[in-house]
């Protein structure tokens, strides 16, 4: 069963007011938190990865988007797994096993995936492989 609860009432947060304009940041974290977990969307992700919130939340997310498609991002093919793949790697090592999967399903796609241009899959590659070092 999913939690209908909006992400403001599972972390006890509440909303960013200004009696300013309200910068982009603050504008998508005030939209953010009035969603279900059910709701976040691949965007939201890359963002809470960026920034830096909600982390655990933004992985497990992660996770999921990568599971239905290793080449999941907002601006680029595979920008998502890129992300993950640069976070520090003391937190993903409690996603390992998942990231394990995920990175075997990663090889065996690239090899019957049509690259756009030369040069892509390797650097695909190498992101899948420093990736799996920084889970072993």
């Amino acid at each position: 069963m999913q939690d209908k609860r909006k992400i403001k009432e599972i972390y006890n947060c509440i909303s960013i007011s200004s009696n300013e304009e309200l910068y982009p940041l603050q504008k998508w974290y005030n939209q953010l938190i009035e969603k279900t977990i059910a709701e976040i969307t691949v965007e939201d992700v890359l963002r809470m990865i960026r920034q830096k919130e909600f982390t655990n939340l933004a992985v497990s997310k992660a996770i999921n988007f990568l599971k239905e498609d290793v080449f999941v991002g907002e601006l680029y093919e595979g920008e998502l797994l890129e992300k993950v793949s640069e976070m520090d790697s003391s937190f993903l090592i409690s996603y390992a096993d998942d990231l394990k999967n995920i990175i075997k399903n990663a090889l065996v796609k690239s090899e019957t995936r049509d690259w756009i241009y030369a040069g892509e899959e390797e650097e695909f590659k190498d992101m899948i492989d420093t990736l799996s070092k920084k889970i072993m």
